[in-house]
């Protein structure tokens, strides 16, 4: 219902926005992002077939996707759809996985703040007034779709409310008068026995252990198997434990206290407890499964999520080489800023990917003689526009080659990871160094910056995932890039190291195995 609501919003949005004279192109870009999420649903979680487990965590993402595209490209934090934000929580709500609606809520505000800074620095295209009919009838149909979620939502826990708490009535009408023993829950595995001089229950509270002869009345021996020691459940005087065995064949451990009118009997059921670890037992172990399930889909995901990613950047750049035509004059920063941000998106989710791989041991390396300084050269030319954005310039250092053993796409994911931090940490006018040479007996890649530094404390956690050091606040990022970092430096058998001081600045270095030399030596003959 949901998805085909969504889908019903969406088209009357369209609608108003071509009565209000918005563009073919920006109309159907819009449209084609906005119902991403309703196709998902529609083709995973239609009614009538058995959902996957990667399902749901792909619709949220989705709704997640598209509140982040929709606020960047409509003008940034001021946008009218941060309303989108909301959605993503309220559907993983709507699936009963609290869990999820935590995630997808964390991941929103730290996509809201990314927006909110590079809105700050002039990152995000202007919101042009020609398209805000189109903006306002997509905000309108997610505000819209917020209310409907949060009705079905609090329609679903009313109802379960109701049958909880029509259970208690129906019990009460046929409660028994209070015993004049303490009262115990009924489903404890504990059983309060009062037993009277002659050896018959006078009362009882607790869980009935499942014995059909319990009542009031009742012989205690017939509660008991035939070779039980019944006269030890009632001393003489003082107390008495041991372990006895039910009629039932269960094993029970007692407690019994002789008073003036007869004797108290505690019984235990020793088998309910072990059921009850068991149980605890194979639910731990099924949370497990589920977190390994989730950790397993994660790392699979990346053909889905790299694909409509390549395709925006691959337009953008059909757009920048202008092959179907120069663009209109106002449109002309568009294809370079949809392209930069692409690639920062395409690295969190490299980032992302990597780093669920390693946790589920589904990170596989291809080795193979790697130049470490041309591919720093190739990383520069790819982040030389963010470094002249933020007034920092890059250096290379090293003129000769350093050949490496690794796989040559984590080398360039760990240069464009700390290359990238560097000069987000970097002041204007600042200058980040990237170096690579050979150090006892391995190859070493060095990146520095005079940035604002770090203390013993953030370096203790700055490699965990999603962790942050404490001069870090008021900037964008997630915490996963020095993590990744060093799961790709263990990977290899290397080690990443970190020196740092605030306000001075930070050195990161990465060693990674040499080369052989036999190895490279054809490599550079195909080169000359």
């Amino acid at each position: 219902m949901v998805n085909v609501t969504w889908l019903a919003l969406i088209a009357a949005a369209a609608l108003i926005a071509v009565l209000r004279g918005v563009g073919i192109i920006p109309l159907l870009i819009g449209c084609v992002i906005a119902i991403l999420p309703a196709c998902v649903g529609l083709v995973f979680l239609r009614p009538g077939r058995d959902a996957s487990s990667f399902a749901p965590p792909l619709l949220v993402i989705c709704w997640t996707l598209v509140a982040v595209l929709g606020v960047a490209l409509t003008g940034g934090p001021s946008s009218p759809l941060t309303i989108l934000f909301a959605l993503a929580p309220l559907v993983a709500l709507n699936l009963s996985d609290t869990d999820m609606a935590a995630e997808a809520a964390i991941f929103g505000v730290i996509a809201y703040f990314a927006v909110l800074i590079m809105g700050r620095f002039g990152l995000l295209p202007p919101a042009l007034a020609e398209h805000l009919p189109l903006t306002v009838a997509i905000a309108f149909a997610g505000l819209a779709l917020a209310g409907l979620l949060v009705w079905v939502l609090v329609r679903d826990r009313y109802a379960n409310g109701a049958a909880v708490l029509a259970e208690p009535v129906a019990e009460a009408a046929v409660e028994t008068p209070p015993a004049p023993l303490p009262v115990f829950p009924t489903a404890s595995g504990l059983l309060l026995l009062d037993i009277a001089p002659e050896g018959r229950v006078r009362s009882l509270s607790g869980d009935r252990l499942g014995l059909s002869s319990l009542k009031t009345g009742a012989a205690l021996s017939s509660l008991f198997g035939p070779d039980a020691d019944v006269a030890a459940l009632r001393p003489e005087s003082g107390l008495a434990q041991g372990e006895i065995m039910l009629a039932d064949g269960r094993l029970a451990a007692y407690t019994a206290e002789a008073h003036d009118g007869g004797t108290h009997l505690l019984l235990h059921d020793i088998s309910a407890a072990q059921r009850q670890s068991e149980e605890a037992s194979r639910a731990l172990e099924t949370a497990a499964s589920k977190l390994q399930d989730r950790t397993a889909f994660f790392a699979s995901l990346g053909h889905d999520l790299k694909t409509p990613l390549n395709a925006i950047l691959g337009y953008a750049d059909m757009m920048r080489a202008q092959i179907r035509g120069p663009l209109p004059d106002a449109y002309k920063d568009y294809p370079d800023i949809i392209h930069e941000s692409g690639q920062d998106l395409l690295l969190l989710v490299d980032d992302i990917l990597d780093l669920a791989k390693a946790n589920a041991d589904r990170q596989r390396l291809e080795p193979e003689p790697v130049d470490l300084v041309a591919s720093a050269q190739s990383i520069i030319r790819q982040l030389d526009n963010q470094a002249e954005r933020a007034g920092v310039k890059l250096k290379m250092k090293a003129d000769a080659e350093v050949w490496a053993e690794a796989d040559a796409r984590a080398v360039r994911q760990i240069w464009q990871n700390l290359v990238s931090n560097a000069i987000k940490y970097s002041e204007r006018g600042g200058t980040v160094t990237l170096d690579a040479f050979e150090a006892g007996g391995a190859a070493v890649i060095s990146v520095i910056d005079r940035g604002a530094g770090m203390t013993e404390d953030d370096l203790k956690k700055v490699t965990e995932p999603f962790a942050q050091g404490g001069n870090a606040r008021g900037r964008a990022g997630t915490g996963l890039g020095l993590a990744v970092v060093r799961s790709f430096a263990e990977l290899h058998g290397g080690l990443l190291n970190l020196t740092s001081r605030p306000g001075k600045g930070t050195r990161a270095e990465v060693t990674l195995p040499l080369a052989d030399p036999a190895d490279i030596a054809p490599l550079e003959d195909a080169a000359q």
